[in-house]
């Protein structure tokens, strides 16, 4: 199903509102730096016996800021195999590209994108991506970001008959609006840090499919880089294939390694 002309207009709206105020910027002398942020985790276990189990987790997460410009991605990568049935082979992968205007983060145009796939949900694949406003919030100990977008959505499910909907088609597509709150909050000279991160998707075309993302994190600096954390995942569809539940959760923890400069 294609998105409605006044969803293209929006998406028209905000791609001249990014020109009108990126197209000033360059003409200003911002300073030469370069700023990075590189983290990456790895955990996993195996049992064998009478009861088998291959579990394997992985994230990476990049922070890259030069002169205006930001790029943040977040990755992970799950997989989950009890004895003979794969219950998990999942991605996450969440990209954002920001434009500071005049060095501001108070109001900025930004660009993402968003893939995953859930084999409990019974996703082959999903496809969000689209142009937004956000806003970044720095207290020192504190660090709050929204971003809210205008999208695009495509989803291949393994399946056709779904909860909350008359669109029983394996493949969706969706005009989109989409919600990030991302905080984090340092203390103990930074050795402790509390963060999450909550995503709200919902669907231009149908009020009651809606998705709700929330991921809390707490990371404990054990030695410079090296830090344990524990995180829980939240999810909920709202709308999802008969038979389904439409949430899951669970708890990670392990340990990270990063560098910035």
């Amino acid at each position: 199903m294609k998105i409605k002309i006044k969803h293209r207009q929006a998406y028209i709206y905000l791609l001249i509102w990014m020109y009108l105020i990126i197209t000033p910027g360059y003409g200003q002398s911002n300073k030469d730096s370069l700023q990075y942020s590189v983290d990456l985790n790895l955990s996993g276990r195996r049992f064998s016996g009478t009861f088998n189990q291959a579990v394997f987790r992985s994230g990476f997460n990049l922070d890259f800021l030069y002169k205006n410009w930001h790029l943040e991605n977040r990755t992970t990568y799950r997989y989950n195999k009890t004895n003979t049935i794969l219950l998990e082979d999942n991605w996450n992968d969440l990209i954002t590209l920001k434009y500071y205007p005049k060095g501001s983060k108070k109001l900025y145009p930004g660009l993402f994108s968003y893939f995953d796939n859930n084999l409990i949900y019974r996703i082959n694949k999903r496809h969000n991506y689209g142009v937004g406003l956000g806003s970044e919030l720095d207290r020192g100990k504190m660090e709050l970001s929204l971003l809210g977008a205008i999208a695009q959505g495509n989803s291949t499910y393994n399946g056709s008959e779904f909860v909350n909907s008359d669109r029983d088609i394996s493949t969706r597509k969706n005009g989109l609006f989409l919600f990030i709150l991302e905080n984090g909050y340092s203390i103990a000279e930074n050795k402790i840090n509390f963060s999450y991160r909550f995503l709200y998707f919902q669907s231009l075309l149908e009020s009651a499919d809606f998705i709700i993302q929330f991921n809390p994190r707490i990371n404990i600096n054990v030695y410079k880089g090296l830090s344990f954390f524990v995180v829980y995942n939240y999810r909920f569809e709202n709308v999802h294939l008969e038979s389904l539940s439409n949430y899951n959760d669970f708890v990670l923890y392990g340990f990270s390694w990063g560098i910035s400069g």
